[in-house]
């Protein structure tokens, strides 16, 4: 199957959830929160909605160097989203980022490196799509600028696979779409994204370097 069109980038939380949450089969993809869509084996649809003090762990391998970039969330049910994020690597390195509403609504420059601190972004995103690079989907490209690379076209086609993520110590396969920068889909920049209008994070990239979320706790 070939294309349509669109993109996005990366981080995320910290805290820790207080009680446990159910993965609810819908009859819509819609949520009042921020619904991780899922593909059940008999293929029905279900969600999992992020909650506060939701811990998601990705993994990331860049140049050898391998390590997990946990994210909890403080808030992001509505407005600005809200993290701190821990990583395993040798520094340890741990922070807080806020994503201001009006750039998760417009942002079209998208943040992936992180170096410790308090990070508030008023203009650009992280792990996140902005709600207008999102909107453009299916019919349009979208235009994107990742970390201090020039601005690209990405473009929308299907996942050849879908991704398994552990999900409150359950595997479950989320319904994702994989983004592009080459329109014939052989550029050297892929993401894949949860979709949801509501809630567009990105499952994983691969931008030289890879990262990728294995589980919601």
């Amino acid at each position: 199957m070939k294309k349509l069109f669109v993109l996005f980038i990366a981080a995320l939380f910290i805290g820790s959830s207080t009680s446990a949450q159910k993965v609810k089969t819908t009859t819509s993809g819609a949520d009042n929160s921020m619904p991780i869509q899922i593909k059940n084996d008999d293929g029905t649809a279900s969600t999992y909605s992020l909650q506060k003090g939701d811990k998601l762990v990705y993994h990331v391998n860049a140049g050898g160097s391998e390590y997990d970039f946990i994210v909890t969330l403080n808030a992001g049910l509505g407005g600005s989203i809200d993290f701190n994020y821990a990583m395993t690597n040798a520094n340890k390195t741990k922070g807080h980022v806020n994503i201001s509403a009006e750039a998760r609504k417009i942002a079209n420059k998208y943040v992936n490196y992180f170096s410790g601190g308090d990070m508030n972004l008023t203009d650009a995103s992280t792990v996140w799509l902005s709600t207008d690079n999102y909107v453009q989907m299916p019919t349009e490209f979208t235009n994107m600028t990742i970390d201090d690379n020039e601005e690209e076209s990405f473009y929308r086609s299907e996942a050849k696979e879908l991704p398994t993520v552990k999900i409150k110590g359950k595997n479950k396969k989320l319904n994702v779409f994989m983004l592009n920068n080459s329109f014939t889909d052989d550029g050297d920049k892929s993401l894949w994204i949860n979709d949801s209008p509501g809630n567009p994070l990105i499952i994983k990239m691969n931008l030289g370097w890879t990262i990728e979320l294995k589980e919601i706790r």
